[in-house]
């Protein structure tokens, strides 16, 4: 099979939310970030490396974004790819596209997607069964399918706060589900219900995928949906990996769908809109009582 790489140059504000879009859309293959600000931190802080190249410097703001489809993905994924790019109005330059001359480059990729664990939680690619641990709770992923698997410091925050309490026979909405990790998370341990729903029918297609993998697709209820259409539903728990924007939209809404003692956990938020989250969720009536920083994201726990 044919791969093609894809990638985008942008700036380093935008670099995260474009990975974020290569996700969402699916890339079987991965996605990788070079990034001019991460080297910087590097050097600013009190790691040692032997060599820099001077060129990375050469640009005030530098970063590309690369996601690899195969040939038969190619023009349908760059397509969704410009549509996610043009209607957030992300930073990019130039898109270029090259073609991967090893054939065997996928399987070789996945001999470098390792388990991750955090907290209770151990998450494995779908390749590795024999990966299972019984200290965890197991899930499996397919890494390449939407955002939402680990990798990124917003889902293993997630994860981190959801490891400080039991789903076991409560009710649970995954609001913005995308790959469906954090409701299957939920639902492994025995959810009484599971509500998971995103506006990207990629996304839905994906967690309902990896529900299957899991065992639980008939233990969750998957669609695609605003979870704001969805009057009727209400939860002990809501978990919600967005975006700070988003997030501040759905904030007077969502406490209609906590139920009282419940609790909402959210990430996906960079330090510079942090406050402004916290302000839109304590004004609606939420109580802030945990919140844990990784990177140059935030993610927040609120109880109700």
């Amino acid at each position: 099979m044919k791969w093609y790489e894809i990638t985008v140059n942008t700036n380093s504000e935008s670099a995260d939310l474009i990975a974020d879009a290569f996700f969402s859309i699916g890339c079987q293959g991965g996605v990788k970030i070079i990034d001019k600000q991460d080297v910087i931190d590097i050097l600013q802080s009190n790691l040692l490396w032997d060599y820099v190249d001077e060129d990375v410097f050469n640009k005030s703001d530098f970063a590309k974004v690369s996601g690899f489809v195969s040939k038969d993905e190619l023009t349908s994924k760059l397509a969704e790819l410009k549509e996610i790019i043009n209607l957030h109005g992300y930073a990019t330059g130039e898109i270029t596209i090259n073609e991967i001359d090893d054939e065997s480059w996928y399987e070789n990729w996945k001999k470098y997607y390792s388990p991750i664990v955090i907290g209770k939680y151990k998450i494995i690619p779908k390749w590795l069964p024999k990966e299972r641990d019984g200290n965890y709770i197991n899930i499996f992923i397919d890494p390449g399918m939407a955002f939402g698997t680990g990798e990124h410091e917003s889902t293993k925050m997630c994860l981190s706060l959801m490891s400080n309490h039991s789903f076991k026979n409560k009710d649970v909405i995954d609001v913005g589900t995308g790959s469906g990790i954090l409701g299957i998370a939920a639902a492994l341990e025995g959810t009484k219900n599971c509500y998971m729903c995103d506006i990207d029918s990629i996304a839905v297609k994906a967690a309902k995928e990896n529900a299957l993998l899991n065992n639980i697709d008939t233990h969750v209820y998957i669609e695609a949906a605003d979870l704001l259409t969805q009057q009727d539903k209400t939860a002990d728990y809501i978990l919600a990996n967005l975006t700070a924007d988003i997030l501040i939209r759905l904030s007077k809404d969502l406490i209609k769908h906590i139920r009282k003692n419940g609790y909402l956990i959210c990430s996906g938020i960079i330090h510079e809109r942090k406050a402004d989250v916290i302000d839109a969720f304590t004004s609606s009536g939420f109580d802030l009582s945990k919140e844990i920083t990784m990177g140059d994201w935030d993610a927040l726990e609120f109880s109700f």
